[in-house]
């Protein structure tokens, strides 16, 4: 299948989940993440979950993060869609969170961090293949940020579903994760 049919199928199959479902999804998938070896990350960029399209509730990472890696620093995306551009701010206290005009949750003021410090992107996504390729939203947003990131930085995707087995119209512009987190199991492609 390709990326649009992908997109309209499982943007379906989430609204499906029921409120319990949702959250035993989550649950497990913050499981997963917790089993991460995350001694060389000193930096993380987490999306913030537009919980009515049911995306994975990165506020539980962020929530362990806090409580469990104090020494990461916790970075969220702010987009620019005329430019299509997305940017990094500091989940610290001069951050400033609203709901954009899309339904995003994201900063309006706090302190922008440069891409060049992220160790780790976590990435949201509809789906993604058994190669490690990710259907988004289709905007790239995620795309053009990590080639301003660092070479080494660990693409980790979250899923609150399996992979399929071929994403068809990838393309060289489309992101290849290192990692991919399932509620059920963590999928690895190294470099």
């Amino acid at each position: 299948m390709n990326k649009q049919q992908l997109r309209q199928g499982y943007l379906a199959k989430r609204r499906q989940l029921t409120d319990d479902e949702y959250q035993c999804l989550n649950l497990k998938l913050l499981a997963q993440f917790q089993q991460l070896d995350l001694s060389t990350i000193r930096c993380a960029h987490l999306f913030l979950p537009m919980v009515q399209n049911r995306e994975p509730d990165t506020y539980l990472i962020r929530d362990w993060l806090k409580e469990n890696h104090r020494d990461i620093k916790i970075v969220f995306p702010k987009t620019d869609f005329r430019t299509l551009q997305m940017f990094s701010y500091a989940d610290d206290d001069d951050l400033v969170l609203e709901v954009n005009k899309y339904g995003i949750t994201e900063p309006v003021a706090g302190n922008e961090i440069a891409a060049a410090e992220i160790d780790m992107v976590l990435l949201p996504m509809l789906i993604f293949d058994t190669r490690g390729y990710r259907v988004g939203y289709g905007k790239g947003f995620y795309d053009r940020f990590v080639e301003l990131c660092r070479p080494d930085v660990q693409l980790t995707g979250l899923s609150l579903f399996k992979p399929v087995k071929n994403i068809d119209d990838v393309n060289r512009h489309d992101l290849r994760m290192q990692v991919c987190l399932t509620p059920g199991q963590l999928y690895n492609w190294p470099r």
